[in-house]
């Protein structure tokens, strides 16, 4: 049996202590963990929330002036072409045709695109509007 000087520390109690302080230690590394583990998930989660309110808003605007000054031009010289490649220049109705079928492009594109007026195209859809214009054909609607 081995006495315990009194002057001398109890190393047992002392490495007792030190282990309820490294779990204490360890319960709160743990606490943080977690916490910070689910802040990661819910930042992910708002970033996709925020991404797809984000394609929405990209999705919802129209076009810019720019955009429907193209289209402007390029109904202008389909509607003339189209005019041209059925009727002479020197016909008096000639104007009046172009007219017509300036409103028929028009009308058509607003009918693809189902809006009211031309500008409201989806930007998203400006491509797909220049192609439809590019590619129109009156007896298609025929």
């Amino acid at each position: 049996m081995t006495l315990m000087n009194p002057n001398q520390p109890d190393y047992l109690t002392i490495v007792e202590r030190q282990l309820q302080l490294t779990e204490a230690q360890g319960v709160a590394i743990r606490g943080l963990w977690d916490g910070m583990k689910q802040m990661q998930e819910d930042v992910a989660e708002k970033v996709g929330e925020v991404q797809m309110m984000v394609q929405e808003v990209r999705d919802s605007v129209t076009l810019t002036d720019a955009e429907c000054y193209q289209l402007q031009s390029l109904v202008r010289k389909k509607s003339n072409s189209l005019t041209k490649d059925r009727y002479k220049e020197s016909d008096e109705k000639f104007k009046v045709l172009v007219g017509r079928y300036r409103r028929m492009v028009w009308s058509k594109l607003k009918d693809r695109f189902e809006v009211a007026k031309y500008s409201h195209v989806r930007r998203i859809d400006f491509d797909d509007a220049v192609e439809f214009i590019k590619e129109f054909r009156p007896e298609d609607y025929i």
